[in-house]
């Protein structure tokens, strides 16, 4: 058994088992998680997206039977800075470059 969290959106579960219904698939929706009884459903989640023209959602593969289905959010809107090298979060400018000096940059 699979479980696609929809992150609180029941609009999308709900599309999201419609699709894959249509598509074959043994799909019910509780809330905004849809539940599956295929294992091979990562690939289908990503025609689910292109189909359906959701660019701005991605699927994360949490273990090897959860998902979350999502908007892409950046962290810089919440106010996080992230190295370039290495992705690393903070949430100030100066924990920024502090950091950064770890990988040997000298900012002057």
């Amino acid at each position: 058994m699979i479980v696609i969290d929809c992150a609180y959106d029941n609009k999308i579960a709900l599309e999201l088992e419609s699709y894959l219904r249509d598509k074959g698939f043994s799909a019910k929706t509780e809330g905004s998680k849809v539940i599956v009884n295929d294992t091979d459903i990562e690939q289908i989640l990503g025609y689910f997206l292109k189909e359906t023209n959701l660019q701005e959602y991605s699927v994360r593969k949490m273990d090897s039977t959860n998902f979350v289905l999502a908007k892409e959010v950046p962290i810089e809107d919440f106010g996080f800075q992230r190295c370039e090298m290495c992705g690393y979060v903070v949430s100030s400018e100066e924990e920024l470059m502090v950091h950064r000096r770890a990988h040997g940059i000298q900012l002057l």
